[in-house]
């Protein structure tokens, strides 16, 4: 509604204030995260509880008066719309977040867009978890300060390039069966929005003076007399690192621009991780308590029988892909391992290098997992709720000026595959005495000796350091050359040191020329 009174505050405004009253938790406060959300726009609004009822009008509320302000849509009759034209239909989605917030959001369904007609380009990129942790060590090595930058209501931003109509959402008043909406800006489910409000947001941070964007899409930096600031963007949940007048500068341009932010000082919830920083800021833990509380309420009953591991995967173990329909898992319990195995992915991507290779095991069979890959990934769940305190250790070495050292190490495992006889790739890299990068994954190719495996792992291995040059490089970091690779196979030293081609080498020739391209 749009009554007010004579102060000029219009009830939709009332509403905004009050949703943020009536869903701030007081200090203390035990905030219940076992609320059941509901479905449908009509179970929420004639939600049985009171409170809870008055808790979901005032986030629908909300949610109408950011987009009537923002102008996201206007009103037109059905008979308007072109005959070759149909209208996207829409939702609502709730959501209880962790804090206590009760969120709605009005939400397009995507899937009936027309490609071609309602959308052409889809993909928007988020910041590069490389990236995230050589900011970390940025931040600690040149004593720079750390904000998460929230942007409210983020895909509302973005300028639609094509004309796309809706279907009028329940609850909006004003309108008739006859009606229906000419969206102005995107909105959340639009396969185009997330493309849209990053194209919107790096365009404001380059008008701001930001340059960037070339190596990781995501990353974005500014070097002036305000002070050296990196930004990290990953979707509307965004990461300042720099000096105290640089991140207020830049806040506040964005807000002159009209975004809506919400500030945080506290790391202890960013992409699902948790970031600790000891001893006055020279060391720091990075984990994921978060997700692993979600393992816990999910798998912990299933686990807490079992003995205690000192590894994540039986030794010399690998996944036999499943031929016999009769040994699959039923279809629950499938589904449980396939969600399990997603989450120990999460883990791998960010803090728990640890459990990468036996991750990568228990994902090689997703398509049919057995009761043996079953028991495998429980055991990898009670490993992990076992040492639920461990995360990753950042201590950079000393020297603010000095560059940066790299050093990598990198081994494979020799036709380590029993269904397809592929060697397997792993490598982990350290910058400053930092695990910045880390991987365990099977080989494209069979390879025909343990050297020529080595080598492949080798290649891989020289790809990521250029990776990480390339962003030392674009946030204007020296690097101490040539970078040390460490690997354990004398064929594979020799090819990379020699000038050879022979009836066993020839056919790995191009890989050859690659790593000795970047040899001292």
């Amino acid at each position: 509604g749009r009554a007010s009174d004579d102060t000029g505050v219009t009830v939709a405004d009332l509403a905004c204030f009050l949703f943020d009253v009536c869903n701030a938790a007081w200090p203390g406060e035990e905030i219940n995260q076992d609320v059941e959300e509901p479905q449908t726009f009509e179970e929420a609004w004639n939600h049985p509880d009171p409170v809870e009822r008055k808790k979901w009008r005032l986030g629908i509320r909300k949610e109408f008066h950011d987009m009537i302000k923002r102008k996201v849509w206007r009103v037109i009759r059905k008979r308007d719309i072109p005959p070759d034209r149909r209208c996207v239909k829409c939702k609502w989605v709730f959501k209880v977040k962790r804090n206590g917030v009760y969120r709605a959001h009005l939400v397009a369904c995507g899937y009936s867009q027309i490609p071609g007609v309602d959308f052409t380009e889809n993909y928007s990129p988020v910041v590069n978890d490389i990236t995230f942790r050589l900011m970390l060590i940025a931040k600690m090595v040149f004593g720079l300060k750390t904000k998460i930058v929230d942007v409210e209501t983020a895909f509302l931003y973005g300028d639609l390039e094509e004309e796309i109509f809706m279907d009028c959402p329940p609850g909006l008043e004003g309108v008739t069966d006859e009606d229906a909406l000419l969206l102005l800006q995107c909105i959340y489910g639009l396969v185009q929005a997330a493309r849209q409000y990053h194209k919107k947001v790096v365009e404001i941070l380059r008008d701001a003076g930001f340059k960037g964007g070339d190596v990781d899409p995501c990353l974005m930096w500014r070097n002036d007399e305000k002070g050296l600031i990196y930004v990290a963007l990953y979707v509307d949940d965004n990461f300042f690192v720099g000096t105290d007048e640089a991140i207020k500068d830049t806040i506040e341009k964005l807000r002159s621009k009209g975004l809506i932010l919400k500030v945080y000082d506290n790391l202890d919830d960013y992409l699902l991780c948790e970031i600790r920083f000891l001893d006055d800021g020279r060391m720091a833990w990075l984990g994921q308590p978060h997700l692993i509380s979600k393992l816990q309420k999910k798998f912990g009953e299933r686990v807490k029988s079992l003995r205690t591991y000192k590894t994540p995967g039986t030794p010399n173990l690998h996944m036999i892909r499943n031929q016999d329909p009769d040994l699959a898992l039923d279809r629950e319990l499938h589904k449980e391992y396939r969600s399990g195995v997603g989450m120990l992915l999460y883990l791998v991507k960010y803090s728990r290098p640890d459990i990468a290779n036996c991750v990568r095991e228990l994902s090689t069979v997703l398509d049919g997992a057995t009761d043996m890959a079953w028991k495998e990934l429980l055991r990898a769940i009670k490993y992990v709720l076992d040492t639920k305190d461990r995360g990753l250790r950042i201590c950079p070495t000393e020297g603010r000026d000095l560059p940066w050292i790299l050093i990598l190490f990198c081994d494979s495992d020799y036709a380590g595959d029993p269904n397809t006889r592929r060697s397997v790739s792993g490598y982990i890299l350290f910058v400053k005495g930092v695990p910045v990068a880390w991987r365990s994954k099977a080989q494209r190719s069979v390879t025909l000796s343990s050297s020529e495996a080595e080598w492949i792992s080798l290649s891989e291995a020289v790809k990521e350091i250029i990776f990480i040059l390339q962003l030392l490089e674009a946030m204007k970091i020296k690097v101490k050359l040539p970078v040390i690779v460490r690997v354990d196979n004398v064929g594979a030293i020799f090819m990379g040191t020699n000038v050879t081609t022979s009836s066993r080498t020839h056919h790995i020739d191009c890989r050859t020329k690659y790593v000795r391209e970047y040899q001292e």
